[in-house]
């Protein structure tokens, strides 16, 4: 390593033409990057989906999820089941083992349930799909005051010409629902004609075909043969013939059922601003780039559109680049301004021209940054650009140390090639080691669990690199360019010698804070090392005290403000149409009303809140999703946003979720969530009714809701004792209900590019009333009717209208939404299983708990952090081992790392920020920070052991030797984030734990550093010495 730096040095041309290599591949990588808000996680399911048209939840539940569950879930590669069951289908998510080929699972799951017999005949097939991450980038809304299958026309129109703009990868038409043909009869007509349903499907079948049948070769030719008889509408399905009479008399459909293109029964509405809309979602997937798709998007909607009617408006909403924007733009103005106040506090110590070349490293390890990211799979993004906003202070360091050293030689009288060899070659050892522990702690987060950790390792890849390339500039460039710096000249003008006369003041006040208050503090706390070494040990003791007695309080998930704010609301199924539209309704008139709330322009906000409103009803759910105003999220929390929402709505006592959407994130990490398992479903009604109420009684908590099923009522049908003397079944009765009220369905024909159902039942009215069933005839085999309650009672019980299972087990989901000011959900959780669970395992011992969402990743994340800590700390000790060559010398590097935390968490107390898991993160971070300050002094107190001097001359000296580049380096890291420490603006501050982690940590372990690592190391000392039978001297002190 020593003659590449030598070389380095003595030529120029190969160090200038090393920076022009890594400036143009950054160049050429930034245009390369894609650019998104947030990274794309990769999505480890894989999704079974089959719809049950018709059934109920717990039909869907035993006929098809606990089939598909029994013949995958001990598939290798399985780790984990979670299926829900709801009126008309289920779906089973099935979780990849880490490193498995989601492939190869994909096919194996797909020939195991190929294998099951027993789903029922009515069921659609099985799609098994992997579940493949996109982001979402825009949506395109088409709404107006037209009928539905104009507005589904136009918007199909707009999605094709939407999927051939080459920069849009993925459209999606959304809000529409599939056309219907239905073939609609009226009781008294079918026994006036003495008809059934499955006449007029086998007419149907019979009647409506096109068939192929075969071909004639002559000598003239071929002639194709098909027949030609398929029905495509109204009138062609009226023409059928159903019967002839003995008579002649012909009955077509037309005469004994109203034939009508509809759409499906299906609780679906969606809105733009309370006005229906059918919306098409635009997304990115493999090559993402949010602003060439928008800008495409855009430009087609304002130039394109033309052909669309007066009455039909088409928008863009939701649009991502605006976000990307506004985050690119918040990010760049802190890293421009730590980037500023780094080449100022370094002009104050540094001469100006060696201040430029230590700066100037800054952007050389930039640009190799951004020449390798491309091929890391690394995109412009909030998680990137924060990544080189956190190492902004850091990559600095070993410049700052190698400079500083190089600075040092030429003040001692060295010619500058040899100033610049000799500075470089004293601490490239330390250096290079230092950066090598930084890079291992930061590599270290690549393989923390948990999906938010995913998103984000963008932060742990641009700080490798980009300290892997300040390593490079630092030895090999930076000595080049000082090399040729030559002595100070005497400044010509007023201002730079007032520069030079506030750097020498600058530097002056530096050595004498060195000379007069430093040194003679660190004399005294060797001299009480025992009495030093107590002192941090109970300030290190008191600050995790504060951690783990509660003073601090803990959330696990930061929440990732948005531009845009949720509104959940689940009802039970007794709730018609009409309510649920009504609620949908009273929920957009509760967000216009958020332009006027009086606490949210006490908070600062002063103008339109809400841009946009968009609605989505779906069964007994209704979703709806405010587009935030430019600024908002600048100035107010989005969760008060959502509070002020929830307010004007109001109390809704029959709601089994109803909440507020703030961030990104949030729907997982609102309140604390809990699953209840048990195949005993007594026992699991039971238990949840106990975990209720004692989530209840905890002081804190606000409301409780059972999240995972909405009850209502199902009419359940048995069949009469003396059914069975009709010559009827029980199963002759279940298909006629099903016929008459779900449908029996005659074919499904392509038209237009769509599958079209064409369906034989009652007419909707009729569909719609319970007093149906006493008009209904059971239709024997050799022809007789019976009246439906002559063969058949009907008994009201309790249902459910989703059916949740995990791991083959029904469970249910216990939500608690707590006040922040009073508890924590980490708080919570606590009490729920330290405290509740043991109560519930002895009253309900088939009962199980276990955590939800994020809260099932805090476990895991912590666990797999200690882990990955302390095999960091094995390695960098192990590294330090060959380079001292000696097993207790790193022990001394090593003591300062706990102190990192300690900072962290006196950080967070002067801030009065929650610890969560970007604050520990961050002190990942600083631990690579302190172990550098620690390894320099280190190596210099083994030089000048090694020169002769006794153990405490070489401490004092080698304090003073690198009191100024370890001040220096906790000062730039400092300095340089302070912007981000201190932005008002909302949307940064889920970052900011991390950086006050980082930042105190590293300010902290300063003093570590300087005062607590070299009494630790006189006390190894004195106790090696008292081991061998000597003394040490004192003298020194």
């Amino acid at each position: 390593m020593r003659p590449i730096v030598s070389w380095f040095v003595r030529d120029p041309v190969a160090s200038n033409l090393l920076t022009i290599l890594i400036f143009i591949g950054g160049v050429f990588g930034a245009m390369s990057m894609g650019k998104e808000v947030f990274p794309s996680v990769q999505v480890d399911y894989i999704r079974v989906m089959m719809p049950y048209l018709g059934a109920g939840p717990q039909e869907v539940e035993e006929q098809i999820l606990i089939p598909i569950e029994e013949a995958i879930y001990s598939i290798d590669g399985v780790a984990g089941l979670d299926s829900v069951a709801w009126q008309g289908g289920g779906q089973v998510m099935v979780e990849v083992e880490v490193g498995y080929d989601k492939t190869k699972l994909t096919n194996h799951i797909k020939t195991n349930i190929d294998t099951i017999t027993t789903f029922p005949r009515e069921s659609e097939r099985p799609e098994v799909t992997e579940q493949v991450f996109r982001e979402r980038v825009m949506t395109v809304a088409l709404s107006g005051d037209v009928a539905t299958d104009v507005l589904i026309d136009f918007a199909e129109k707009v999605r094709d010409d939407l999927s051939r703009l080459p920069q849009v990868e993925s459209v999606e038409l959304q809000g529409k629902r599939a056309p219907v043909i239905s073939i609609e009869l009226e009781e008294y007509q079918m026994r006036r004609f003495d008809i059934s349903f499955e006449e007029v499907v086998a007419a149907v079948q019979r009647s409506s075909i096109t068939m192929p049948a075969g071909s004639i070769r002559g000598e003239n030719g071929t002639l194709q043969l098909q027949t030609s008889g398929q029905a495509f509408n109204e009138s062609q399905f009226n023409e059928i013939l159903v019967s002839s009479r003995p008579d002649g008399t012909k009955i077509s459909v037309g005469d004994v059922a109203s034939v009508m293109e509809t759409f499906e029964e299906t609780f679906f509405e969606a809105r733009l601003n309370s006005e229906k809309m059918i919306f098409i979602q635009v997304y990115t997937e493999e090559n993402p780039d949010v602003v060439a798709s928008t800008d495409a998007v855009k430009n087609y909607v304002l130039n394109e559109t033309s052909f669309l009617p007066g009455n039909l408006k088409i928008n863009t909403v939701q649009d991502h680049s605006i976000m990307y924007q506004d985050r690119l733009n918040l990010i760049t103005k802190n890293a421009i301004g730590g980037l500023i106040l780094v080449f100022i506090i370094l002009m104050l110590f540094l001469r100006p021209i060696l201040a430029l070349w230590v700066s100037f490293g800054i952007g050389i390890a930039y640009a190799g940054a951004l020449w390798l990211l491309p091929a890391a799979g690394v995109t412009i993004s909030m998680a990137s650009m924060f990544a080189f906003l956190l190492i902004l202070g850091i990559i600095v360091d070993d410049a700052i140390i190698v400079g500083e050293s190089i600075y040092r030689h030429q003040e001692e009288g060295y010619e500058v090639h040899e100033a610049a060899e000799l500075g470089a070659h004293r601490v490239m050892v330390p250096v290079v080691l230092a950066v090598t522990t930084t890079i291992i702690l930061f590599a270290v987060m690549f393989f923390l669990p948990g999906s938010f950790v995913k998103a984000i390792w963008a932060i742990p890849i641009v700080a490798v690199i980009a300290l892997s390339f300040s390593l490079v500039e630092c030895l090999c460039i930076l000595p080049s360019h000082l090399a040729h710096m030559g002595p100070e000249k005497p400044p010509r003008t007023y201002v730079t010698w007032q520069l030079k006369y506030l750097r020498q003041k600058c530097s002056n006040t530096l050595l004498k804070i060195c000379n007069n208050r430093y040194q003679p503090f660190l004399a005294k706390a060797l001299e009480w090392r025992y009495l030093t070494i107590l002192c941090f040990l109970i300030a290190l003791i008191f600050a995790n005290s504060l951690l783990n007695a509660g003073h601090i309080k803990k959330q696990f998930m930061p929440n990732v403000p948005w531009d845009y704010v949720g509104l959940e609301i689940s009802m039970p199924d007794n709730y018609s149409k009409t309510q649920m539209m009504s609620l949908l309704k009273k929920a957009e008139a509760a967000a216009e009303e958020l332009d006027s709330d009086s606490v949210l322009k006490e908070q600062g906000l002063d103008g339109k809140v809400v841009l946009n409103t968009l609605a989505f009803l779906f069964g007994y759910d209704i979703t709806v999703w405010i587009e935030l105003s430019p600024g908002v999220t600048e100035v107010i929390d989005t969760a008060i946003v959502g509070e002020r929402w929830i307010h004007h709505l109001g109390k809704i006592p029959e709601a089994s979720n109803y909440q507020a959407l703030t961030g990104f994130g949030a729907k997982e990490d609102q309140g604390f969530s809990v699953l209840i398992n048990s195949n005993d479903s007594t026992q699991l009604n039971a238990a949840k009714t106990y975990m209720l109420k004692s989530l209840m009684e905890i002081h804190g908590v606000s409301r409780v809701l059972d999240t995972s099923e909405s009850s209502g009522m199902d009419l359940n049908i048995s069949l009469k004792p003396d059914g069975n003397n009709f010559g009827v079944g029980l199963t002759d009765v279940a298909n006629q209900v099903r016929q008459g009220f779900y449908g029996a369905e005659a074919q499904r024909i392509a038209r237009d590019r769509e599958e079209l159902r064409v369906l034989v039942r009652y007419p909707e009215s009729a569909r719609k009333n319970v007093e149906t069933l006493s008009d209904m005839r059971i239709r024997t085999s050799d022809g007789k009717e019976i009246p439906f309650y002559s063969v058949a009672d009907i008994e009201y019980v309790e249902g459910v209208t989703r059916i949740r299972r995990v791991n083959r087990e029904r469970t249910s989901r216990i939500r608690a939404y707590e006040q922040k000011s009073l508890i924590t959900t980490d708080e919570i959780s606590k009490i729920v299983f330290d405290e509740i669970r043991p109560e519930l395992a002895r009253k309900y011992p088939s009962v199980r708990l276990s955590k939800d969402g994020f809260s099932s990743d805090e476990t895991e994340f912590y666990q797999a952090a200690t882990k990955l800590l302390i095999t960091a700390i094995v390695i960098i000790y192990g590294l330090m081992v060959l380079t001292f060559k000696s097993y207790l010398k790193p022990l001394g590097v090593l003591t300062a790392i706990p102190f990192g935390l300690m900072g962290a968490i006196f950080g967070h107390v002067l801030f009065g920020l929650e610890f969560s898991m970007m604050s520990w993160m961050g002190v990942f971070a600083a631990t690579g920070v302190v172990v550098n300050d620690n390894l320099v002094l280190i190596e210099r107190i083994n030089q000048l052991r090694q020169g002769g001097l006794e153990v405490s001359q070489a401490l004092m000296r080698a304090g003073k030797d690198r009191f100024r580049p370890i001040i220096l380096t906790s000062l730039t890291t400092f300095i340089g984030l302070m912007p981000i420490i201190f932005e008002p603006s909302e949307q940064a501050q889920f970052l900011v734990p991390m950086v006050i982690s980082l930042v105190f940590g590293v300010l902290f372990a300063t003093t570590v550093t300087l005062i607590f690592v070299p009494s630790i190391y006189l006390t190894a000392a004195s106790f090696r010495d008292y081991l061998r039978g000597t003394k040490l001297p004192t003298t020194s002190l």
